[in-house]
C-alpha cells in the first residue's frame, strides 16, 4: 500500500493532512477535534496516534472504524479497496520512541556578557537585544559569538544560535547553531514576564513574516514589526510548516534575502520553493513574496522600511501574485526548482 493510497483514504474521509516528512498531522475528526496537529499518521503504514488523548499506536483500519463509527467489514473494505490494515494477535505496533532533545538550564545565560556595541552600531538597540536574551559568549563552543537562546513550547532552552564577532578568521562561519534547528519556531516561545508580544503581534496582524536569519528579525523588530519568525535558511522545515498551519494566520509573507545581484539568486529560488510547499495547505492569495529592498533587512536604510511595509498594508502585493506562476515555471525551466513541486491545480482559478 503506497502513501498516496493512504492519503486518498484519509482525504476521502475528510481529513486535512499536513505533510511533516515521514508522517502527516491532522485533526482528530473521528472525535470532533479541531487541533490540526493532534493526530499523527505514518505514511508508510497508516499507523496513527492521537497525541492529545495520548493513545497507543493503532492501525489505519481502527481510524476508519472510529471515523465512520462502524465495524461493518464490507463498508470498511470499500474504503480500503480490500487492503487489510488490521493487526493479528501475534502482531504488535509499538508507539514510536520519542527522541528527547537536550535542554539547557536558564542559568547558562548568566555567562553571556552584555557587550552590545556590534549590534548597536548596526542600529539595534540594547533593549531589543535584552528582549531576545542575547549576549556575548567568552567560552565554550560559542566562544566569541553573540548568542541567542532558542526556546521550545515548554519555555525550555533547547538550542543556541551565535553570530561570529571576530574578523581574524575568514573561514569561520558567520552563524553557528547548537541544537536541531529544523525543530525551531523562533522567536515564538521566547519567555517574558509580561505578555508575549510576538504571539500577540501575529494574532493582531493575522499575518506572519518569514525571514532567513536572526539579523533580519532584529532589524524588523527594531522597526516595530514584531510578527516575524526565522527560517534559519532558505527552506521551510516540516516543523515550521506544521506550526504555520496550526497558527491560523490568514497571510504568510516570504521575505528571504534579496540576492538579485548574484548569478544564483538563492533567496528568490528559496522563496518560490517555499511558496509551492505552502500551496499544499494555504490558498494562493494568502501567500506573499516580498523580499527586503536591499540584500537583507540589515542593509536597508531607515527610510526604506515604511515603503517596504506599505506594500503589505495597502495590498499592493495583489498586483504581483498573478505573476507567481510564471516565476515558478521560469525557475523550473532553469532547473532551479524541481518540477515535482509544481501542481497546476493550485493555479487554476
Amino acid at each position: 500500500m503506497t502513501s498516496d493510497k493512504i492519503k486518498d483514504i484519509l482525504t476521502n474521509l475528510g481529513y486535512k493532512l499536513t505533510d511533516c516528512g515521514n508522517h502527516w498531522r491532522t485533526s482528530a475528526l473521528y472525535r470532533g477535534g479541531s487541533n490540526p496537529t493532534a493526530v499523527q499518521v505514518y505514511k508508510d503504514s497508516g499507523v496513527w496516534l492521537d497525541y492529545v488523548k495520548n493513545s497507543q499506536a493503532l492501525p489505519l483500519e481502527s481510524l476508519i472504524q472510529a471515523t465512520l463509527q462502524t465495524n461493518d467489514k464490507e463498508q470498511i473494505k470499500k474504503i480500503t479497496g480490500g487492503y487489510d490494515f488490521s493487526i493479528t494477535r501475534t502482531e504488535t505496533i509499538e508507539r514510536p520512541k520519542l527522541t528527547m532533545e537536550k535542554t539547557y538550564p536558564e542559568s547558562m545565560l548568566d555567562k553571556l556578557l552584555p557587550h552590545y556595541k556590534f549590534y548597536n552600531n548596526r542600529g539595534i538597540s540594547s533593549e531589543t537585544l535584552v528582549f531576545f536574551k542575547g549576549g556575548l559568549a567568552t567560552e565554550g563552543a560559542m566562544y566569541q559569538r553573540f548568542v541567542f537562546p532558542i526556546y521550545n513550547e515548554d519555555g525550555q532552552i533547547y538550542g543556541f544560535s551565535g553570530r561570529d564577532m571576530t574578523t581574524s578568521n575568514p573561514n569561520r562561519p558567520k552563524w553557528k547553531h547548537i541544537g536541531k534547528k529544523s525543530n525551531w519556531i523562533y522567536p515564538y516561545y521566547v519567555p517574558h514576564d509580561s505578555c508575549n508580544i510576538i504571539q500577540e503581534a501575529m494574532s493582531d496582524k493575522d499575518l506572519v513574516i518569514l525571514v532567513e536569519s536572526i539579523g533580519d528579525l532584529l532589524q524588523l523588530h527594531e522597526q516595530g514589526i514584531k510578527n516575524v519568525l526565522v527560517t534559519f535558511g532558505t527552506s521551510l522545515s516540516s516543523k515550521l510548516l506544521c506550526f504555520l498551519v496550526s497558527a491560523g494566520c490568514s497571510k504568510i509573507v516570504l521575505s528571504l534575502n534579496n540576492d538579485s545581484n548574484q548569478k544564483h539568486n538563492r533567496g528568490r529560488i528559496g522563496s518560490f520553493k517555499s511558496y509551492l510547499k505552502l500551496l499544499n495547505y494555504f490558498p494562493q492569495d494568502s501567500i506573499i513574496i516580498h523580499p527586503p529592498t536591499e540584500k537583507d533587512f540589515g542593509e536597508m536604510k531607515q527610510e526604506q522600511f515604511p515603503e517596504w511595509l506599505q506594500y503589505l498594508e495597502t495590498g499592493a502585493y495583489k498586483d504581483d501574485q498573478p505573476n507567481y506562476e510564471k516565476e515558478v515555471l521560469d525557475l523550473i525551466d532553469q532547473k532551479e526548482i524541481p518540477s515535482s513541486l509544481y501542481k497546476k491545480k493550485y493555479f487554476d482559478a
